[in-house]
Formats: C-alpha cells, sequence, structure tokens
C-alpha cells in the first residue's frame, strides 16, 4: 500500500482563497429568527446573497421574509387566543398570575415561538442551502448583526410608540 502524500496540497490547490466567502452562518440565520424575528433572519440571508452575488435570489429571500411575518401575523390574530392588557400589564409588574390568566399568555408564547422555527428553518433549509449547498464560506461574526439588532428592536419597542 502506497500512500500519496501530495494529494492533500492537490486538494489545497484545487480551491483558492478567491472561491470563499464571509457569510453569516446557517446557524445565525436560525437563531436571529428566534431571538428577533424571521424579517431580521431574511435580513442577514439577504446579505450572504448579495455577499455572495445573487441579487435576484435576495429580493426573493426579503420578499419571503416580510410575507412570513404577515402570514404570522394573521395566524396570530386568527388563532383565537385572546390576551387582556390587563393581563400583561400584570404579568409585567412581577405580580403573580392565576392559571386561568397564564394559559393564554403560554399559548400566545408557543404558537408565536413555533411560528418563527418554522420561518427559521424554511430559510436555513431551503434558501439557504439551495444558494449555499456546500460548506464553502468563513462564518462572518455576527457581534455587528446583533447590536444593529438590538438597536431597531429597541426603537421599534420604546421609542416608535411614543412619534
Amino acid at each position: 500500500m502506497e500512500f500519496d502524500e501530495n494529494k492533500d496540497d492537490e486538494i489545497e490547490c484545487k480551491y483558492s482563497e478567491d472561491d470563499y466567502v464571509d457569510i453569516y452562518s446557517k446557524r445565525a440565520i436560525f437563531w436571529f429568527c428566534i431571538f428577533f424575528d424571521v424579517v431580521f433572519g431574511g435580513v442577514l440571508l439577504m446579505i450572504n446573497l448579495i455577499t455572495a452575488g445573487y441579487r435576484k435570489a435576495a429580493t426573493h429571500v426579503l420578499l419571503f421574509s416580510v410575507l412570513y411575518y404577515i402570514l404570522t401575523i394573521y395566524i396570530i390574530s386568527f388563532s383565537g387566543i385572546k390576551v387582556d392588557v390587563a393581563t400583561l400589564k400584570k404579568a409585567s409588574s412581577g405580580v403573580q398570575l392565576s392559571p386561568a390568566e397564564i394559559k393564554p399568555l403560554l399559548s400566545l408564547a408557543g404558537l408565536t415561538i413555533l411560528l418563527k422555527i418554522v420561518g427559521g428553518l424554511i430559510l436555513t433549509r431551503y434558501f439557504f442551502k439551495k444558494y449555499f449547498p456546500d460548506d464553502d464560506y468563513y462564518p462572518k461574526p455576527i457581534w455587528r448583526a446583533i447590536m444593529v439588532s438590538l438597536l431597531i428592536s429597541f426603537f421599534l419597542a420604546y421609542i416608535l410608540p411614543f412619534l
């Protein structure tokens, strides 16, 4: 049995540094969908697609993300889960809630998380896999994306209602 020591060098020379791009990883996109929203994960995937040169696909991903967000709002509104504003204020103040008050909150949270997981899976398992089938990329650091997402979320939650 003979070993070819130069085989590893041939594999490394087959791909140059130009073949690899820095993009957000599949895991980062999925967790942005869970912690923020599907639109945030869609924007990260859109940035990836633009970086890789898929401009038309980037538009499709952004359109899907926004339409999925609207669909999520409709599903939640038509789900029949009714949460009273007084219950929300009571829960945010730290007062212990009764089981009758907790049930709709947990149902709403569960449905929201389920829809975010489904959206994240569609973005990562379908779109990401379609345009990045191989692992020929370097994962881009997510710290800047986290800071921008937190600023946008803060603006939407705390500043926009007062305008």
